[in-house]
């Protein structure tokens, strides 16, 4: 902190200044110091203000939703001989050195632990991000080129003429754990369309110079507190974040239609029935797909709870992260998991074993998914079932398909006597 102060040391010895100037420049020098320190605890105590009120309202929106994920776990479990991922601890490759299962570095299957997905090992030296940027000297950077605009055309609250107190946009694609981006709608009204809003977000080419896309990864906030109605891209040039654009849906295949267990995993918007894909009380989420040529992406928020603050009825949306990225991923990987039975129960025999992958459609399930069940006898791993199991490992190999997707699991279902 030296470096930053006014105040130069004076070795004074029995007497203070000597002289007015030197007295006056001492006091300048003390001036400027506390105007810095009062300026930078201004700064800390926003800092600390807005920290709290995040970590607020995402605590209430992560509490209701624990309670959600506690009622589906209890009827899970109560499912008889079934089991499933319910911890990503279950990955277990790293038990498996030296022995004819072992998995190398280059062949492990990747893992995002924020966004929860299992996807084929991924290249770091030819993956980027379409919206974040780092300077050697500035550390991370909002580039001139970042484009980004709101349309609050809805019904709602979030209309023209609203209380809106907002941070900047940007904020979304900022690692720092102090920005967030959010969308604060102050109404003296409760809305039964509650607050809505579509975010536009042009995807630069000035530095990549290419606009092959194949992942969009969102974090909204509050967490698990809005609803994502609708994911869309378009791929004309140079848009200009407008209807006329021409936007199509993410999943434009329309995978899983209407099938309620791939709401939150297949990106919404692009069931036949509108919004009955939507992801209510959004968690992260992540979207991984074959390789298109995206030059912007729209996103349509609805925010249906509210704070009540002073009297009126705050709104609260926006995202703790947003990217969009082109990774780069070899065309195929492995790894193991281990599944272990509750209230210590046994497994004889496994009779299926059934992956969800929401990106790939059932008909080439088989095609970028193949697994190998391991036991252990006691002694060593091995194919050989041996009557009667505490935990079973499942190899899983996953491949990429000929349009260029990358196969991501986001579950696997084992069935077993």
């Amino acid at each position: 902190m030296s470096e930053i102060l006014n105040t130069k040391k004076r070795d004074y010895q029995y007497n203070g200044p000597v002289e007015s100037s030197d007295y006056n420049a001492r006091i300048e020098e003390n001036y400027k110091d506390l105007v810095y320190l009062y300026n930078k605890s201004g700064i800390v105590d926003n800092k600390l203000s807005q920290a709290f009120e995040r970590v607020l309202k995402d605590h209430v929106s992560i509490t209701a939703a624990l309670q959600d994920l506690e009622d589906r776990i209890a009827a899970l479990e109560s499912s008889i001989n079934m089991i499933s991922i319910h911890s990503f601890s279950q990955l277990d490759y790293a038990s498996f050195p030296g022995t004819s299962f072992a998995i190398t570095t280059t062949e492990l299957l990747s893992f995002d632990p924020i966004y929860n997905i299992i996807t084929l090992p991924k290249i770091t030296s030819s993956s980027f991000s379409k919206l974040k940027f780092t300077s050697a000297n500035a550390g991370q950077v909002i580039p001139d080129f970042f484009k980004a605009k709101i349309d609050n055309s809805f019904s709602g609250v979030d209309s023209s003429g609203a209380i809106v107190d907002t941070t900047p946009i940007y904020n979304a694609i900022l690692d720092a754990p102090d920005r967030v981006w959010k969308r604060n709608i102050v109404s003296s009204s409760v809305s039964a369309a509650g607050a809505q809003m579509m975010m536009y977000v042009k995807i630069p080419t000035e530095t990549a110079g290419s606009s092959k896309t194949n992942l969009i990864k969102l974090n909204p906030y509050p967490t698990f507190g809005s609803d994502i109605l609708s994911i869309e891209y378009t791929t004309k040039v140079d848009p200009t974040l407008a209807n006329s654009d021409g936007w199509y849906p993410l999943n434009k295949n329309g995978y899983y239609d209407g099938q309620t267990d791939a709401i939150g995993k297949v990106a919404p918007g692009g069931w036949s029935t509108i919004s009955q894909d939507a992801i209510r009380n959004a968690g992260p989420v992540a979207f991984v797909f074959a390789e298109l040529d995206i030059t912007a992406i729209r996103v349509k928020f609805v925010q249906r709870n509210y704070f009540t603050e002073s009297g009126k009825y705050v709104y609260t949306y926006g995202l703790s992260d947003l990217d969009i990225r082109y990774d780069k991923y070899l065309p195929s990987g492995k790894t193991i998991l281990k599944f272990t039975p509750a209230n210590g129960a046994i497994i004889n025999e496994v009779t299926n074993v059934s992956p969800r992958m929401y990106n790939v459609p059932e008909s080439l399930i088989s095609t970028a998914f193949s697994y190998r069940i391991i036991y252990n006898d006691g002694v060593a791993y091995s194919l050989s079932n041996p009557g009667a199991s505490n935990s079973i490992w499942i190899e899983v190999t996953l491949n990429m398909l000929d349009d260029k997707t990358p196969p991501v699991l986001n579950d696997l279902i084992i069935e077993y006597v």
